[in-house]
């Protein structure tokens, strides 16, 4: 008889607690009631894995689990939906691949490396469930007082030869989809925001980034701009997945749902509570997020309250503000 390796188990600290039913739905049933011992025989060569390593970084390990995608995240980084954050500081120490089997159980993931199975136990993890905000008391100075104050967010300063030639492409496809929410325009909006999908650098291009943002705050209770979330969804369902990565796709598709990085969530609720202090402090930890992403989110996130501001105004709505000062990002 094959013996078998014994993981290496680690313990998870927080995980979406979402994740409870998609480990439920996509459990092995070859598979022994925890990761930490299993029966399944290894898969024949030549055939592939239903749940497999999609991609491997520093801090963080993303995983295909059927058609989903799941991030095991070192614990410095934000909660954020479908994602379990590991007292792991290097992965790439642990010599996990891409293509590295996984199998689940109820109690967590195996990811079956070359040194041997790695095993995440979210049993013992606290919960995240991003609270519920309703944006709908605000009035319309209020909105841009609120995004006047993260617009003093630090950006980052470097540039790429490629991010320099797209900046302008992207501040005009920026300006074009301001000014379809503006005029309440489905077709203008799903236009403007597939062509800005996989617009810029890495593993979520700019463009994508911003879409996030302006789809997380569109997403609140009490936003007008809520009327546009079937426009940015068609532009996400006609083709425009295939047009940037996996992780873009999947980022934005939570977004349209209001679920995002935990930064994103304290940062509406600040301006929801009209706390100045507490909008600028959560701004500055959202713009730390990748290397440009989070700069770029915050583009969306202010690109949806003015818009939304001027929405709320029964006079003529004000003009769109350029979106200038994006940086685009370097590669990851």
């Amino acid at each position: 008889m094959t013996p078998v390796a014994t993981p290496v188990a680690v313990r998870a600290i927080t995980w979406d607690a979402a994740l409870e039913e998609t480990l439920s739905r996509a459990a092995d049933p070859a598979q022994t009631r925890s990761v930490l011992a299993r029966v399944r025989p290894a898969a024949p060569t030549g055939s592939e894995s239903r749940h497999h390593v999609h991609s491997v970084h520093r801090r963080a390990v993303n995983l295909r689990i059927a058609d989903e995608l799941v991030a095991l995240v070192s614990p410095d980084l934000d909660d954020a939906p479908a994602t379990v954050r590991v007292p792991v500081d290097d992965w790439t120490a642990l010599q996990v691949e891409p293509g590295d089997d996984v199998s689940i159980a109820p109690d967590g993931f195996r990811i079956e490396t070359k040194n041997g199975p790695i095993a995440v136990l979210t049993g013992p993890a606290a919960p995240w469930t991003p609270s519920d905000v309703c944006l709908c008391a605000l009035s319309p100075s209020q909105l841009l007082h609120a995004e006047e104050i993260i617009a003093r967010s630090p950006a980052p300063a470097a540039q790429t030869a490629f991010g320099r030639a797209a900046s302008a492409l992207l501040a005009q496809l920026g300006e074009a989809l301001e000014a379809a929410l503006l005029q309440r325009d489905p077709a203008g909006i799903a236009d403007a925001a597939s062509r800005l999908l996989g617009l810029g650098e890495g593993l979520t291009p700019s463009g994508d980034d911003v879409l996030t943002g302006l789809a997380f705050v569109s997403a609140q209770r009490g936003m007008r701009l809520r009327s546009a979330l079937p426009s940015l969804t068609a532009a996400l369902d006609d083709d425009g997945a295939e047009r940037t990565t996996l992780l873009s796709a999947v980022t934005i598709r939570h977004a349209l749902r209001a679920r995002a990085p935990q930064s994103l969530h304290a940062l509406v609720r600040a301006v929801r509570d009209r706390d100045d202090a507490r909008i600028e402090a959560a701004a500055v930890r959202v713009a730390a997020i990748g290397h440009t992403s989070g700069t770029d989110m915050l583009h969306g996130v202010r690109l949806a309250l003015r818009t939304e501001a001027a929405l709320r105004t029964a006079s003529a709505p004000v003009p769109a503000t350029p979106m200038s000062g994006i940086v685009q990002k370097e590669h990851v």
